[in-house]
């Protein structure tokens, strides 16, 4: 005979938990982008001063949707986990309740 044991508040907590991470990383990116963007102009407006904000600025885009697709991943994620342990407790449930009315009827 086979059993299946899942810890469904375990799963709970993981899926709370992958989304906490998510949610401090936009923060994170947020505050990033609030003091990247705030240098803005910072080196002047030479040549000099334009070439290395256009070199500097290059790259934040990238970082800004890396970010954000790795939020949404970690949220997706976690919300997986908390879905699929309303699915093992809706299951289980259904099982002792099948169980329960199955040996009630043999009585």
């Amino acid at each position: 005979m086979s059993e299946l044991d899942v810890d469904s508040e375990g799963l709970d907590r993981s899926g709370e938990a992958v989304k906490d991470v998510g949610s401090v990383l936009k923060v994170a990116r947020d505050e990033y982008l609030d003091k990247i963007t705030s240098y803005r102009g910072c080196w002047g407006t030479g040549e000099f001063g334009e070439t290395f904000a256009k070199k500097y600025y290059q790259g934040l885009g990238l970082v800004v949707d890396g970010t954000e697709a790795l939020v949404k991943a970690l949220e997706s994620s976690g919300q997986s986990l908390n879905d699929t342990s309303k699915k093992f407790k809706k299951s289980q449930q259904d099982v002792i309740e099948h169980v329960n009315t199955s040996t009630t009827k043999k009585h």
